[in-house]
């Protein structure tokens, strides 16, 4: 008998939200399934790391192994593949399913795409998933596609991130499954300074998003369109037409440290 394929869940919405749990309910009779994730939410967060502060680790159900961290997205992956589960690593990681888009520019912010990339690094399949809607919504459709695609989705991330979004359905079936590009999303940011009851200032950030015209292969115009986005990401952030077409004629005149005293 061929073992299940182990599947690592986490997220940024917290271990109990809708969207992690409802893609634990249809995985789980298929796949063996971990959970670790954080004990609240932590949108938002990058790709940050706990450094300067003890991380806790609750045992939500020991036999299920179901854990809790009182950190980031990306420390639940490190712990979970460095500590909690070294004996017994994960074949696949998804980071999801999340509470609303993670598209164009906005993935530099993520929670649930940096659970993934940190996967990535430490050479494991990861996946990203989001729903495009915010209020109360159906998850079942999106985990269902995801239980149905596990192996195929597996192969795909061998060698890249895949950062999936679904739209939401308002009727019917999705519209299909598109690769795409990342879009660009643009918001117009305000902070709204405000007073506590000592009298000091401090801020909430709010922010409008900008419209703009968005190319027809990009994740932005999938969704949009009611078509399910697969955008492969790939974590080295280095410019290499810049590197090549412009740094490389440069070389010599900075190289040449007698211009000026160091």
């Amino acid at each position: 008998m061929i073992d299940k394929i182990h599947i690592l869940l986490t997220n940024d919405d917290g271990f109990h939200a809708d969207g992690l749990q409802t893609l634990y309910t249809n995985l789980k009779d298929e796949y063996r399934i971990s959970i670790v994730a954080p004990d609240r939410e932590r949108s938002a967060t990058g790709h940050a790391i706990t450094m300067n502060q003890p991380l806790r680790v609750f045992v939500r159900d020991e036999q299920l192994n179901h854990w809790m961290v009182d950190g980031t997205p990306a420390d639940c992956v490190k712990l979970a593949v460095e500590y909690i589960l070294k004996n017994n690593p994960p074949d696949l990681i998804i980071s999801g399913i999340n509470r609303g888009p993670n598209l164009g520019n906005d993935v530099l912010y993520s929670g649930t795409v940096s659970a993934a990339l940190e996967g990535f690094f430490c050479q494991i399949p990861s996946i990203a998933v989001s729903l495009s809607g915010y209020g109360k919504l159906d998850f079942f459709p999106a985990a269902a596609f995801i239980n149905a695609k596990v192996q195929l989705l597996r192969e795909l991330a061998e060698k890249t991130v895949l950062n999936i979004n679904f739209p939401v359905l308002s009727q019917g079936k999705f519209l299909g499954v598109k690769f795409t590009k990342l879009g660009k999303r643009i918001y117009r940011n305000v902070f709204e300074a405000r007073q506590d009851l000592r009298g000091q200032t401090y801020f909430w950030l709010g922010g409008d998003l900008v419209e703009m015209e968005q190319p027809m292969d990009t994740d932005i115009k999938a969704v949009d369109e009611g078509f399910i986005s697969i955008t492969p990401l790939n974590p080295d952030l280095t410019n290499y037409d810049y590197l090549n077409q412009k740094l490389a004629k440069h070389v010599e005149s900075l190289s040449d440290l007698r211009s000026r005293e160091l």
